[in-house]
């Protein structure tokens, strides 16, 4: 059993890669999502390192949507593990706020057996800030006309869009909690904080007007992994694009999207890295297209005569699939195979069937149903 231990998910201790998340035993020890592995067994020498699992956290995931959305439709999936729910078209239909979040927590608490942190407000910013203070498994309800009084005392940067630089530029003016910040006059804060200056102004002041939006399409869809050994077989690096590109267009048909700008990453073994990018002549979600794109990005770069460590693939310029099919057959053609092919893997696993140049990959990676054991794979949206 795990609980209760300090667990570091993200890779083995002496793998190269950083921290996904902790437990909150482990975080006592000071590790923080983003640390490098081996920082984070210096600072906590018992803790027990774990590879991520994507495709469990994603089924945990859908069960979370399926309690979510009992209550109310106005859910904003914001990652796997948070959302926002809007219940003022359905609060007449049950006893309270509290009551739902307690329907909730003991929900997934019977299916999934993890708890959850709820906070209950009148605006997001209220209500996510609320959701933080008593992890895990509390429930923060503040009511209405209490923002402000809530917020008052709380540190500065726990206020969206404060980050390190700027609690240290309001610590110069002696400004540390929120409420001193809410004293400021406006003009005071907008000349601080340029164009986000207003939109402070106001969290400060507990206000907060964005709604909850049902549906948040990515502005990225990211897959990227570090080799265990730095290499230099060109091959392989190609062979893990090609994967990674599989891996963003199975999810772009997934979620009915198409993008259209590629990225490719490449990071060398000491640490530098080349970013290039090309817009593609249509939007796409097919596989063989983003690959396409990202072989001849790979071909304009000049490669250093450095080792790779990492490699990675982006997608952007994402919006919602256009279901009208084109008049040219070959288009017609790529769509009805990509679409043939995520039949096949929705029913016997994403490895049934890939690309040829893939296959070199199983000399170095385990391969199971849902995909390879990719090193650190970093899966993001």
């Amino acid at each position: 059993m795990l609980r209760g231990k300090p667990v570091v998910v993200g890779g083995q201790a002496n793998q190269r890669g950083v921290v996904h998340t902790a437990s909150y035993e482990a975080r006592a020890c000071g590790i923080r999502t983003g640390m490098p592995l081996f920082k984070a067994k210096t600072l906590c020498p018992h803790a027990i390192f774990l590879k991520g699992n994507y495709e469990h956290y994603k089924a945990v995931s859908l069960i979370f949507r399926q309690v979510y959305l009992q209550y109310t439709p106005d859910v904003e999936f914001t990652s796997l593990d948070d959302a926002y729910l809007d219940l003022t078209g359905a609060l007449h239909l049950y006893p309270s706020a509290l009551w739902v979040a307690e329907q909730i927590q003991k929900e997934i608490r019977r299916r999934v057996h993890v708890g959850v942190s709820i906070g209950i407000g009148s605006n997001k910013t209220v209500a996510r800030i609320a959701s933080g203070l008593r992890k895990p498994g509390g429930i923060v309800y503040i009511p209405p006309e209490r923002e402000k009084t809530f917020l008052a005392d709380l540190p500065v940067d726990v206020l969206p869009g404060i980050g390190p630089a700027s609690k240290k530029m309001l610590a110069d003016l002696n400004i540390f909690r929120v409420k001193e910040l809410a004293r400021l006059p406006r003009r005071v804060v907008e000349q601080l904080f340029g164009k986000n200056g207003l939109q402070i102004y106001r969290l400060a002041h507990g206000e907060d007007t964005r709604p909850v939006k049902r549906k948040v399409i990515a502005r990225q869809i990211s897959r990227e992994t570090s080799f265990a050994e730095d290499t230099a077989d060109l091959k392989l690096v190609m062979g893990i694009l090609q994967y990674l590109c599989e891996r963003i267009g199975k999810k772009l048909r997934e979620e009915a999207l198409q993008c259209r700008n590629v990225a490719i990453k490449i990071k060398y073994s000491d640490f530098h890295y080349h970013t290039v990018r090309r817009k593609l002549a249509h939007p796409t979600d097919n596989s063989g297209v983003l690959f396409e794109a990202a072989e001849r990005l790979f071909e304009q770069l000049r490669l250093r005569r450095t080792r790779i460590r990492h490699v990675g693939v982006s997608v952007s310029g994402i919006e919602p699939r256009n279901f009208q099919r084109l008049l040219f057959d070959l288009q017609t053609r790529r769509e009805l195979l990509e679409a043939t092919l995520d039949e096949i893997r929705d029913k016997y696993g994403f490895m049934a069937i890939l690309p040829a140049d893939t296959l070199q990959l199983k000399s170095k990676y385990r391969m199971e149903a849902n995909g390879y054991i990719l090193h650190n794979p970093a899966l993001t949206r």
